[in-house]
């Protein structure tokens, strides 16, 4: 049973016995008895016109009691489930909210349907390509909150912030890319694209740019040092 039913219900069972107390005197008055009243030592006796004047006005009286009182528990009952529907769907909200906040859309980060990299997983990229993929590893204009690639994985060699899945070639799997994206796996141009949107609060870079190709291409080498593997850096 929910809380307003049971409010409602009780409030019913009140009623009931505002009946129950009301019915004997009502019984008194329309057999004719007379009603007393004492103030001090004076005895007065409340006369009514007749006893069916009296119970009229007993008996008006007590249905408006009633509905009253049965207009209080509707009324009630009602709010309380107006009020739990309004809680219920506040908090449906609320949650629907926090999962959107929590989770990302792949298809920001993920390779667009017959996307070709221009840059290699396997290695022997280009010198320059490579060099600018640096730069642009600490550059931090690329985010909207002033980090850069090395702000969380180190600079000048000394990696750190990986999981121990990093030390295998692309594509692998990447914590999170699996948390917050649902991607089992990434490459590393996907891996760029999940840095820029999450910890670097930016737009993904445009698939195909020089920016994305040369970021991936230099992960490639990072991966493979961090997997203590000869590297081009």
């Amino acid at each position: 049973m929910s809380q307003h039913d049971d409010k409602r219900r009780k409030l019913l069972g009140r009623l009931n016995r505002q009946l129950a107390y009301t019915a004997p005197l009502l019984a008194l008055v329309v057999g004719g008895a007379v009603l007393q009243a004492s103030a001090g030592d004076d005895a007065a006796v409340a006369d009514f016109a007749s006893p069916s004047d009296t119970s009229l006005m007993l008996a008006s009286n007590h249905a408006e009691g009633a509905a009253e009182a049965q207009g209080e528990a509707e009324g009630e009952a009602q709010g309380e489930a107006e009020g739990q529907a309004e809680g219920e769907a506040e908090g449906q909200a609320e949650g629907e909210a926090e999962g959107e906040a929590e989770g990302g859309d792949s298809a920001a980060v993920a390779r667009p349907e017959g996307y070709s990299p221009a840059y290699s997983e396997t290695g022997d990229n280009p010198r320059e390509m490579l060099v600018r993929g640096e730069e642009l590893y600490y550059d931090t204009s690329l985010s909207s909150n002033g980090l850069a690639c090395a702000s969380c994985h180190g600079s000048d060699g000394q990696d750190m912030g990986y999981n121990p899945t990093f030390e295998q070639p692309f594509p692998h799997r990447v914590a999170m890319a699996a948390n917050q994206f649902g991607m089992s796996e990434v490459h590393a141009d996907e891996m760029v694209q999940i840095c820029m949107v999450a910890p670097m609060a930016a737009e993904p870079l445009e698939w195909g740019s020089e920016e994305l190709t040369s970021l991936a291409a230099y992960m490639v080498e990072v991966q493979r040092r961090v997997a203590g593997e000869p590297h081009d850096l």
